[in-house]
């Protein structure tokens, strides 16, 4: 069985739960604190990779988390990295449970910065 070691999750991310309300028939989304926001994980950045969109350049910065089992994180959630509101990642894809043992989740996120 894959186990990582406590002492790797030392990075603290703050979770933002994604909620949508409907104005005027547009949905306006949302992010507010998890009921337990913060938690530790072990953070393994990916590097980034350069496009130009219309005209201006675009830095998707890319990263793997992994932290304890966690069943109320969905991919619309949001991790604040270091609990920087400028470091917002977004979840990619559903989040992994290892082995389905309920002990780890592995996601995968990342975060557009425009230049």
């Amino acid at each position: 069985m894959w186990k990582p070691k406590a002492q790797q999750m030392n990075t603290q991310v703050r979770i933002l739960k994604r909620s949508e309300t409907s104005v005027n028939g547009a949905p306006k989304i949302r992010f507010d604190d998890a009921e337990n926001p913060l938690e530790l994980c072990n953070w393994k950045g990916k590097g980034g990779t350069e496009s130009t969109q219309s005209g201006t350049l675009v830095v998707e910065d890319t990263a793997e988390v992994v932290m304890w089992y966690r069943a109320d994180i969905t991919q619309k959630d949001r991790l604040l990295l270091n609990d920087d509101p400028e470091l917002a990642y977004d979840i990619i894809g559903p989040p992994e449970n290892v082995e389905q043992r309920n002990m780890y989740l592995v996601l995968k996120v990342r975060r557009a910065v425009n230049t």
